[in-house]
């Protein structure tokens, strides 16, 4: 084999092994299109009495801050216990001041995002086959009602409503033996409704959702203590600024569509 065929030889051998090479990547992506970031999920402790509400909330507002939201709902007092045991809490929201102010002493609470955002009405209810009568907080002292439902009125929001409405009637020390306490305001509802109580002092936008509870009185709102629901996003966690928009979607006019829907009053964030 002469010079020139050998050199022929060899190109057309180092094309052909180099082929392979060459080829292998046409069936991959030009360019690997980046694999999409994980869903930012934010977890917010609420009241028991927001639940509705909130599950209603949880699309639109988990859009507006990109991120899924997840629900722990219970009393406030031990939502602000767990809290501040273990911080894993990106919103909280209080159906009372005093259990946001505990959070908020520990350091946890992010104060420019804090809202007063909602208050409720105290109301009686009763099984929807009962035939009580009440006109006032008195006549839950009289001989017809033996057991009466509040939430846990030493430590939940819903309870020390209650108990502070009955002190200021006059009747607390006349009723107190007869209170059936239960941890939530649901849960006192749910006494009511199982006919397990004669009556019950809940808010009224629990009453509002009951099957087999009836309202037989409404709290004038001067007798009570004001009931207010703030909100805010917790400090110390990753997705800080998207906790926030949380806040501000709850705050904003399709948030206030909703609770107010529900029964709430909407009050002038602050």
């Amino acid at each position: 084999m002469n010079m020139a065929r050998c050199a022929r030889f060899r190109s057309v051998l180092c094309a052909m092994l180099m082929l392979p090479a060459a080829t292998a990547g046409l069936d991959a992506p030009a360019v690997r299109a980046a694999a999409p970031a994980a869903p930012i999920e934010l977890t917010v402790y609420a009241a028991a009495s927001l639940k509705d509400a909130l599950n209603a909330l949880a699309p639109v507002c988990g859009k507006s801050a990109g991120a899924s939201l997840l629900f722990n709902f219970g009393a406030s007092n031990d939502l602000a216990r767990q809290i501040q045991a273990a911080n894993k809490a990106d919103v909280f929201f209080s159906a009372d001041e005093s259990w946001m102010d505990q959070v908020a002493a520990a350091g946890l609470v992010d104060a420019s995002s804090r809202r007063s955002l909602l208050s409720n009405r105290l109301v009686v209810v009763t099984p929807a086959d009962s035939s009580l009568a009440v006109g006032a907080a008195a006549d839950l002292a009289g001989p017809n009602v033996k057991r009466l439902s509040l939430a846990n009125p030493d430590a939940v929001p819903a309870g020390k409503y209650a108990k502070a409405w009955l002190e200021r009637a006059g009747v607390w020390d006349e009723v107190k033996d007869k209170v059936v306490p239960a941890p939530d305001a649901r849960a006192a509802l749910a006494a009511v409704e199982s006919g397990a109580v004669e009556a019950g002092v809940v808010y009224r936008t629990d009453a509002g959702i009951a099957k087999r509870a009836k309202v037989v009185f409404t709290v004038p709102e001067s007798e009570g203590l004001r009931i207010s629901y703030p909100v805010a996003a917790l400090e110390d966690r990753p997705s800080l600024a998207a906790s926030r928009k949380v806040v501000d979607c709850f705050s904003g006019p399709e948030g206030r569509a909703v609770f107010e829907r529900f029964g709430f009053v909407v009050l002038v964030a602050r």
